[in-house]
């Protein structure tokens, strides 16, 4: 077993600088790389971007008188199944609030 060593030379000292360097230099590199790799990936994105960019426009110059009426029976269907909701809601609510005061339910 090597003793601790209790003082540090010159030479020792200047050897672990080095030491500490290379070790910098070598993250420095694999930090280069890692940005080439986003680099790649932000260009990807560029790429998607403009597809869905010209995919929107195609679809807003895509759509039909008929697109727009059926968008519109949606809407009013999905308006209809939100008041049948809401109704049912309210009659629940109704029903609970009555057998509560009546003392039914308890």
């Amino acid at each position: 077993m090597e003793r601790p060593m209790t003082e540090w030379n010159d030479d020792r000292l200047d050897e672990l600088n080095g030491r500490v360097k290379d070790g910098f230099e070598k993250v420095d590199k694999r930090f280069e790389k890692v940005d080439e790799r986003f680099e790649k990936v932000d260009e990807r994105f560029d790429r998607i971007d403009e597809r869905f960019i010209r995919l929107e426009g195609e679809m807003k110059a895509g759509f039909t008188y008929a697109d727009r009426r059926l968008n519109a029976a949606f809407d009013q269907i999905s308006t209809r199944i939100d008041r049948i909701y809401y109704a049912v809601v309210v009659a629940a609510v109704g029903v609970i609030g009555s057998l509560l005061v009546s003392g039914i339910g308890g």
